[in-house]
């Protein structure tokens, strides 16, 4: 049952590993031309991200911290 499990497991990591390196392929390939402003996930901190493939793109300016606490 235990060897089932960590089979299991290794498998899956192995499925995100794979997913991680489709996604990071399809974020170099974007343009991101469009940002939004979001928190980092589990902080107070805010980042820009494109809006189309999610990828961190920088910090928000002041006048885009100002938009998104509206």
């Amino acid at each position: 049952m235990e060897n089932n499990k960590k089979q299991k497991i290794e498998t899956l990591n192995v499925q995100i590993q794979e997913l991680n390196k489709e996604k990071e392929s399809l974020q170099k390939t974007c343009t991101h031309i469009s940002t939004i402003v979001k928190f980092e996930n589990g902080t107070s901190r805010m980042k820009t991200y494109c809006e189309d493939c999610g990828k961190e793109t920088g910090y928000p300016s002041k006048s885009q911290i100002d938009d998104f606490l509206k």
